[in-house]
């Protein structure tokens, strides 16, 4: 058993910054880097990009690039529900040939053609907006998520995989990839690495599935947080008993986590938390997680130490 104690007032008093480096997709992501963006200095965020839906999917068929849509909504989530470019590049297009385009799409999708480079492209939108954090996608190599069922059928892309009604037996992606420049260095860097929530195989696998990022994530010497989902996914995640985190470590057949916070945790964490309870439209509330947040960054952490 080995202890950390983490306080980020301290910190900031001793001018110590701590490297806090966040991996996911999806809108649980963004609630994380909400969250916790006012109690640290350093923010990374590695977003996955093997979504294919929507908007993002209907550019990726065209342009064959990484999905878009997750790191667009990072980096508008860190500029603030309240900024005036997040209602721009939120906007949607509603006719056309742009009909259910997103403008912060449109908008990154132009800045590859320009830098020749996805993750000098969401450097740019990032500070266009004003960010100072750093928002990485998983890897500038175009890949899909694959599942192969216990048939032996291999089921294609994000969206098929979720509309599944049994478990696939094994996940992977559809081309091996490389880790965009930034990823394992920032991990091997952090001083604590917030994992989840979100859907367990399209947000938090596909990062884990590019093997640059799984080693880093066996190699670091930084804390590893799974924040688990609060309620039951509407996804294929929905057939299994076991926990998410668990399935998924099986899957990966790697141990990715140092603490696990289930739902009972984040409970006892909020005990005194009038936002404890409420009514959630996604996996996590942006509130909720700054409480959860604000308990954990303040207290003493005893970590299991296994690897």
């Amino acid at each position: 058993m080995f202890h950390a104690y983490y306080n980020i007032e301290q910190s900031k008093h001793k001018g110590i910054t701590m490297k806090i480096v966040c991996i996911g997709g999806g809108h649980g992501l963004a609630q994380v880097l909400s969250a916790i963006k006012p109690m640290c200095s350093s923010l990374t965020a590695i977003v996955a990009t093997t979504d294919n839906g929507g908007s993002t999917g209907k550019i990726r068929e065209s342009q064959e690039c990484i999905a878009l849509g997750d790191i667009r909504r990072c980096c508008l989530q860190l500029a603030g529900e309240k900024s005036a470019l997040n209602s721009i590049y939120e906007h949607r297009f509603v006719e056309g040939q742009l009909d259910g385009h997103s403008l912060g799409n449109l908008t990154l999708l132009g800045l590859i053609e320009l830098t020749g480079s996805p993750t000098k492209a969401v450097a740019y939108f990032n500070a266009m907006l004003g960010n100072t954090e750093t928002v990485l996608p998983m890897t500038e190599e175009p890949t899909d998520l694959m599942a192969e069922l216990s048939t032996n059928e291999e089921i294609f892309g994000e969206c098929a995989i979720d509309a599944l009604s049994t478990l696939p037996t094994k996940v992977f992606l559809s081309k091996t990839v490389s880790a965009a420049p930034g990823c394992v260095k920032a991990i091997l860097e952090a001083d604590l690495i917030i994992i989840g929530p979100g859907s367990i195989i399209t947000s938090v696998m596909p990062a884990f599935l590019v093997e640059d990022i799984s080693s880093a994530i066996q190699k670091t010497s930084a804390c590893r947080i799974f924040i688990e989902n609060s309620k039951t996914e509407n996804s294929v995640m929905k057939h299994t008993h076991t926990a998410g985190v668990d399935w998924l470590q099986e899957q990966l057949g790697l141990k990715i986590y140092d603490l696990s916070i289930p739902p009972s945790a984040i409970e006892e964490i909020l005990h005194d938390s009038k936002n404890i309870m409420k009514s959630r439209t996604h996996l996590h509330d942006i509130d909720e997680l700054k409480n959860v947040f604000s308990g954990l960054l303040k207290m003493p952490i005893q970590l299991s130490g296994q690897s």
